[in-house]
C-alpha cells in the first residue's frame, strides 16, 4: 500500500511537471491554450501549491497576466506585479527582469503618486527617480545572477547611458558573456545568424506589412501534401520559412520545414528549395541523419545564374571541404569556394574567408590579418550577427585592429539583436497583425527594455493608433479587492496586506490612507507619457518613422505645447531616413503648408509649392490628375484655410468667397492649357469646391 501511493505521488509530480512546461511553452507563445492548461494546473494544486513550485508558478503566473492570456482585452498590471514580486522574493531572476521592467515603465502606480505631488516633497523625488534607480537595480541583481535577457538590458543602458553614466567597457562585459555562450556553441551560433533573416522580414518593415497568407490555415492543407503543383509552390514555400524560422505564430520545426523544401526540389526543381535541402544537411537541421552526398549533388547539380543563389551554393560547398563532410578535408578547395561566395557578396562567405585569413599560417595557406579583418568589416555592416560579434573583439582587443571600445559596444548590441530575444518581437508582431493590441503591447515592452529599438518605436504607435492601454487596467488602489477573486491568491491563503506589501516603500513617505487616495487619481495620461519616451528614444537612434510622429505631435500640441520649430525640425530629420511613399508623402505635405503658412519658418510660397510637388510625387493624393493641376489645387486650399484663419468664416464666405473661386477658375485655364485631358477631372473638383462654399454660405447664414 505504502509502495502503491509513492507511485501514484511520483506520477502525479511527473504529471505536473510535464504540465508546467507545457503551461510555460504556451505563455511565451502567447497562445490560447494556455488557459486550459492553467485549469489543469490549479486543478492539480487544489488546497495548496507545494513550496518547490511556487517560485516558479508565480512567476509563469506573472505573464500569463501581463501577457493578456487571462483576458486579452484587459490586462491587470497591479496582480502582474504582485506575482512577480512574491515570485522574486523567492529568488527567482527571471521575476527580478519583470518587476524592473514595471518600474521602469510606471506599470507599478508610481506615475499615479507623482503627477499628483508638489515637485518639492519628498515622496515626489523618490518616486519621480525610482523609475531609473530602483529598475536598475532589480536588472543589475538579475544580470549578474546569470539571465541573459537582464544582461543584454544591461549591456544597453550602458550604451545608451540610460539610467547609467555611458560606458562602452561596461556595456561590453554584459554583452560578451551571453554572445560568447552562443559564439561557442554551433547551433546556437546558427540561431544568431538565422535571425537576421528574421530581422529582414521584420525590423525592417516594423509591423507595415501585408501577410495575405492565412499561415494556420495554409499550415492544415499544405503540411501533409504530397503533390505540390506551380499554383501551390508560393504557399508551401512561405509555409516552409515560417517553419524554418518561426515566423507568424508557427513555432520553429526544421524538420517540417525540410520536409516541404525537399518536396518542392524533389518535384518543382525549385533551386531555392534545393539550396535550403543541402543545407540543412550540411547543418543537421531537420533530419534523423545528415545526407552530405545529397547535399553535394544538388549543389553541384543546380546551374543558376542568380548572384544570390550561387553565393550560397559557393559557401555551402566551401564549408563541406573545410569540415571533410562525406568528402576528404581540403581546406585550400574551401578557401577558393569561400573566395568565389564572398565575390558575389555572400555575407556568410565574406565572414568565412574572413575567418580563414584570422587563422595562423600553415604551410598550404598565409595568414592575411588586414585582409581577414576587411572581410569580416563587409559582413558585418550587412547585419552579420556572427561578423559583428567577430569585429567587436577585434576593436576590444586592438592588436589585429586599431582599439575603438564605442564601435565594439554597438557592434555588440547589433549582434545581440539577432539573437534568441528576437522570439518576443516575432510573437508582438505576429500577434499585432491578429489584432490582439493589448497582447502585442505587453510584448513590445518586453523587447524594447532589452534594447530592440523597433519594439520600441512599435509599442509608441500601437499605443497611439489602438485601444491597447485601458484606463481600469491603470488603478492599483483596489488590488487587493481583485486578488480576493483570484483562484492562485485563494489556495494560497494569504494574510498579509497586499497594499502594504507592494507600496511599502512609499508608505515610508506618507500613511496608508494618502497613498491610497493618490494611487485612486486618473493616471490614463501615462500612456502619453509613455509615447512619448519612446519616440524620443528611438529618434536618438535615428529612426525616421519616430521623427516623423514627434513632428505630428508637437505640430499638434499633443504632448506639450504646439512647437512649430521642433515640429519642423523633427519633419526634418524623418526625410534623412527611410520613410514608405504614403509616410513621406505626408512629411512633404505637412512641410509644404508650413512654409506656406510661416509655421516654424519664414513663409516662402515658392518652397512651398516645390514640396507640395514632391509629396504628389511621393504618394498622389488625386492620381487622374497632373502633378501641375494638383499643386494648384493644394495652393488654392491653403488660401482658403489663410483667409479663414484671418478674417473668420463670416467675413470668409461673404466677401472673399467668390474671388478665390475666380482664382480656381484661372487654375483651370492653365491645366487645360498644358493638358486638355483634365477638363473633366478638374471641372468636377471646381463643381464640389462652388458647391461646398455656396453650401456653408447658406448654413452660415440660418444661424
Amino acid at each position: 500500500m505504502i509502495i502503491l501511493t509513492l507511485l501514484l505521488g511520483i506520477y502525479a509530480q511527473n504529471n505536473l511537471n510535464e504540465l508546467l512546461k507545457q503551461w510555460e511553452i504556451h505563455i511565451e507563445q502567447s497562445s490560447i491554450e494556455s488557459q486550459q492548461t492553467f485549469k489543469e494546473i490549479i486543478y492539480q494544486f487544489k488546497d495548496e501549491i507545494p513550496k518547490q513550485y511556487q517560485s516558479r508558478f508565480f512567476r509563469m503566473y506573472g505573464q500569463y497576466i501581463f501577457y493578456g492570456l487571462e483576458n486579452e482585452n484587459s490586462i491587470d498590471f497591479a496582480r502582474a506585479l504582485y506575482y512577480f514580486k512574491k515570485s522574486s522574493d523567492l529568488g527567482d531572476i527571471t521575476s527580478q527582469f519583470y518587476v524592473s521592467l514595471f518600474t521602469y515603465l510606471h506599470l507599478d502606480g508610481s506615475y499615479n503618486i507623482y503627477s499628483n505631488l508638489k515637485t518639492e516633497s519628498k515622496l515626489y523625488r523618490y518616486v519621480k527617480e525610482k523609475y531609473q534607480s530602483v529598475s536598475l537595480i532589480d536588472l543589475y541583481f538579475s544580470a549578474i545572477q546569470g539571465l541573459d535577457q537582464s544582461s543584454i538590458a544591461m549591456g544597453y543602458r550602458h550604451l545608451k547611458g540610460i539610467g547609467v553614466n555611458q560606458n562602452c567597457s561596461n556595456s561590453a562585459l554584459f554583452y560578451l558573456p551571453v554572445l560568447e555562450e552562443f559564439a561557442n556553441s554551433p547551433i546556437k551560433a546558427k540561431y544568431i545568424s538565422d535571425n537576421r533573416q528574421v530581422a529582414k522580414a521584420l525590423y525592417d518593415s516594423n509591423f507595415y506589412m501585408n501577410h495575405e497568407l492565412d499561415i494556420f490555415g495554409h499550415a492544415q492543407i499544405f503540411e501533409n501534401l504530397n503533390i505540390i503543383t506551380y499554383d501551390s509552390a508560393t504557399e508551401v514555400k512561405q509555409l516552409a520559412y515560417s517553419f524554418y524560422y518561426g515566423l507568424n505564430g508557427l513555432r520553429r520545426n526544421y524538420s517540417k520545414a525540410y520536409q516541404l523544401y525537399y518536396k518542392l526540389y524533389d518535384q518543382l526543381n525549385d533551386k531555392e528549395s534545393g539550396i535550403k535541402v543541402a543545407q540543412m544537411n550540411i547543418e543537421n537541421l531537420g533530419v534523423e541523419k545528415p545526407n552530405y552526398e545529397l547535399a553535394l549533388q544538388i549543389l553541384n547539380k543546380i546551374e543558376t545564374k542568380n548572384q544570390d543563389y550561387q553565393g550560397k551554393i559557393y559557401n555551402a560547398l566551401g564549408y563541406i571541404y573545410f569540415k571533410g563532410l562525406g568528402v576528404q578535408q581540403d581546406i585550400i578547395k574551401a578557401q577558393d569556394y569561400f573566395r568565389k561566395a564572398a565575390d558575389l557578396q555572400n555575407n556568410d562567405g565574406q565572414f568565412n574567408l574572413g575567418s580563414l585569413y584570422m587563422l595562423p599560417s600553415t604551410i598550404q595557406r598565409e595568414r592575411n590579418q588586414p585582409k581577414g579583418v576587411q572581410l569580416i568589416e563587409q559582413a558585418a555592416a550587412t547585419g552579420h550577427a556572427m561578423a559583428q560579434y567577430s569585429l567587436a573583439l577585434i576593436l576590444l582587443d586592438g592588436v589585429d585592429l586599431f582599439y575603438s571600445c564605442d564601435l565594439a559596444a554597438s557592434l555588440l548590441h547589433s549582434s545581440s539583436s539577432r539573437g534568441p530575444w528576437a522570439d518576443t518581437l516575432k510573437i508582438a508582431n505576429y500577434l499585432f497583425q491578429q489584432e490582439q493590441y493589448a497582447q502585442s503591447l505587453s510584448k513590445y515592452f518586453e523587447a524594447g527594455y532589452t534594447g530592440f529599438i523597433v519594439a520600441t518605436q512599435n509599442a509608441a504607435v500601437v499605443m497611439e493608433q489602438s485601444d491597447a492601454f485601458y484606463y481600469d487596467t491603470l488603478h492599483f488602489s483596489d488590488v487587493q479587492n481583485r486578488l480576493n477573486k483570484d483562484p492562485v491568491y485563494q489556495i494560497t491563503g494569504n494574510t498579509n496586506d497586499v497594499f502594504g506589501y507592494l507600496y511599502q516603500d512609499y508608505l515610508q513617505f506618507v500613511n496608508q490612507s494618502t497613498l491610497y487616495d493618490l494611487l485612486q487619481l486618473d493616471s490614463f495620461k501615462l500612456k502619453g507619457v509613455l509615447q512619448y519616451r519612446f519616440l524620443n528614444q528611438c529618434a536618438k537612434e535615428k529612426e525616421a518613422i519616430c521623427h516623423m510622429k514627434l513632428g505630428d505631435y508637437y505640430y499638434n500640441g499633443k504632448f506639450d505645447d504646439v512647437d512649430f520649430k521642433k515640429s519642423f525640425q523633427h519633419y526634418k530629420k524623418a526625410l534623412e531616413g527611410q520613410l514608405i511613399d504614403a509616410m513621406k508623402a505626408h512629411v512633404y505635405f505637412n512641410l509644404g503648408l508650413m512654409y506656406a503658412l510661416g509655421q516654424g519658418v519664414n513663409i516662402n510660397r515658392t518652397k512651398s509649392i516645390e514640396i507640395f510637388e514632391l509629396s504628389i510625387n511621393s504618394y498622389s493624393l488625386i492620381p487622374i490628375l497632373p502633378v501641375n493641376a494638383q499643386v494648384q489645387i493644394i495652393d488654392f486650399c491653403v488660401n482658403v484655410y489663410k483667409q479663414i484663419d484671418q478674417t473668420g468664416i463670416e467675413k470668409f464666405l461673404d466677401v472673399n468667397y467668390l474671388e478665390l473661386a475666380i482664382k480656381l477658375i484661372d487654375i483651370i485655364e492653365e491645366c487645360l492649357i498644358e493638358n486638355s485631358q483634365t477638363i473633366v477631372n478638374v471641372s468636377v473638383v471646381s463643381i464640389i469646391v462652388i458647391l461646398f462654399g455656396w453650401r456653408l454660405k447658406i448654413i452660415n447664414q440660418q444661424n
